[in-house]
């Protein structure tokens, strides 16, 4: 079976499936292979925090961005995906640490942004009752929250697929090439072409990229 789309992406996580949609709403055909299932992998076993605090600073404009899409979540794809905010508060252990999170929010308000605000330890103890006194204040971020993971995943497929993306589970990338301006993706299912690939593999983008001379290392981290 050989099949085209306008845009084949590869890896049908959040990231794919949220790919897919905004193709579709901007009037393309693109096509999601995942080799599993939508949200099979990391997007949908994740803890589904939505958070503008203590990003870095090169991703504070795509996070602000963001949640202003959550906040409207359903009018993008039909479903509040469990969407709550109730805010989140990064606790400074000491006075050392407080006056490291006085820099940030100082830094962040001379660049125009002011969702992370620096709260005492009376504001930091009538947040998080069970704080140790010792803790001297901290930063809160009053907007952010967290949603159902594996159902925003879901919902981003369902509505994409409804806009005209389609969606191929259970099948492989095998190999890819490139000839005359057009991708060749073969798969456990057949061959697919397009003028566009987007790698969304997640932990397999490296070998997706390495297959067409882009190595993106990708190292496998444990929180202790």
């Amino acid at each position: 079976m050989k099949r085209t789309a306008d845009v084949i992406v590869i890896g049908g996580g959040i990231h794919g499936c949220s790919t897919a949609l905004h193709l579709a709403m901007r009037g393309l055909k693109p096509l999601v292979i995942e080799r599993d299932y939508a949200g099979r992998h990391a997007s949908g076993v994740n803890a589904g925090g939505v958070r503008q605090l203590a990003r870095h600073v090169a991703e504070v404009p795509l996070s602000v961005a963001s949640m202003e899409l959550w906040e409207r979540i359903g009018d993008l794809v039909g479903d509040n995906c469990g969407f709550e905010s109730h805010g989140q508060v990064l606790v400074a252990e000491s006075e050392a640490e407080l006056a490291q999170f006085r820099a940030r929010v100082d830094d962040l308000r001379l660049r125009g942004y002011t969702h992370e605000e620096l709260i005492d330890r009376e504001e930091l103890k009538r947040l998080v009752p069970a704080v140790s006194d010792d803790c001297p204040g901290g930063i809160a971020s009053r907007r952010d929250g967290a949603a159902d993971p594996f159902r925003t995943t879901q919902a981003f497929r369902r509505k994409a697929v409804e806009l005209g993306a389609t969606v191929i589970e259970g099948t492989s990338v095998t190999a890819l090439s490139r000839r005359g301006g057009i991708w060749h993706v073969a798969t456990s299912a057949g061959e697919f072409d397009a003028p566009v690939i987007v790698n969304a593999a997640g932990a397999w983008a490296d070998r997706i990229a390495a297959a067409v001379g882009e190595p993106v290392p990708l190292e496998v981290m444990a929180l202790i």
